[in-house]
């Protein structure tokens, strides 16, 4: 009696990038569900709490900033700065937990934890950039002056602040592993940042000297070039681009030696 054996079927293997592919896809949806999944709003919350910012500030520093304010509207200007830092200081933050909270996934071979990074970062690129988006053109709807002759300084300044800040998130990375309670000082630094460097008024109402302790701040030259390309009119005195792409290429530099070096302790983790 003969024994009828199944017909042969050869394992397909993947290729590295689909392997790849496929790991930044489940990281990337698990991502959105952490985001958004437990807010009724959904991905709407992102825009609406940026303006409901915005709005604030200009019940508080709209009068004022209006008479001090060169060469640019103020709900411009406030859109520019917020906008962009938020995406910058919520890349940084969210990397200080990303190894724990993506445990799960870590588990698998096929994931790793600068994934995570990248898949992070990507996302929050992807928010509040059409954030940005949606809110120029809620100002150009209501007859705020844009220019869009610069626009691709504007790609630009996206671009390489999204670098800069993927490099920051390298870093807090492996400080968030390691640092314990410093994640907390971390934040703490952040909103200083947040008050201290441009973001809700204009650097030069800043009297010297202390205005040139400002510009040592590298990601104040990206948000004022970019808000010089959206209104031609606002002064860039003293802004040096090139000093913000030698930093954002160093930040990199930093996170991937960082990484790198603890890359074993990480897998040993999982």
């Amino acid at each position: 009696m003969s024994v009828q054996l199944p017909p042969y079927r050869p394992i397909k293997h993947r290729s590295g990038l689909k392997v790849m592919g496929a790991a930044f896809h489940a990281l990337l949806m698990r991502e959105l569900q952490t985001r958004f999944g437990g807010y009724r709003l959904g991905y709407l919350w992102a825009p609406l709490e940026i303006l409901f910012q915005v709005g604030i500030y200009l019940i508080i520093f709209g009068t004022i900033m209006a008479r001090v304010l060169p060469g640019m509207d103020y709900k411009l200007f406030l859109v520019a700065g917020l906008v962009s830092f938020r995406m910058m200081s919520t890349i940084a933050t969210r990397a200080l937990g990303a190894v724990e909270a993506n445990q799960g996934l870590l588990m698998y071979r096929a994931v790793r934890h600068i994934d995570v990074i990248i898949a992070r970062s990507f996302l929050e690129l992807v928010i509040y950039f059409f954030t940005f988006v949606f809110l120029l053109t809620v100002l150009a709807f209501i007859g705020i002056p844009i220019s869009f002759a610069k626009l691709h300084v504007v790609i630009f300044c996206w671009i390489t602040l999204f670098l800069f800040s993927f490099g920051l998130s390298m870093i807090m990375m492996v400080i968030g592993y390691y640092g314990g309670e410093i994640s907390k000082i971390i934040s703490l630094i952040f909103t200083i940042l947040y008050f201290a460097s441009g973001v809700v008024y204009s650097i030069h109402i800043i009297p010297e000297p202390y205005i040139s302790y400002l510009l040592y701040i590298p990601y104040i030259h990206n948000i004022e070039l970019m808000r010089n390309a959206l209104a031609p009119t606002y002064p860039i005195n003293n802004i040096d681009i090139g000093y913000f792409l030698k930093w954002t290429v160093a930040v990199n530099f930093l996170g991937l030696l960082m990484y790198k070096a603890v890359e074993r302790d990480l897998i040993r983790s999982k």
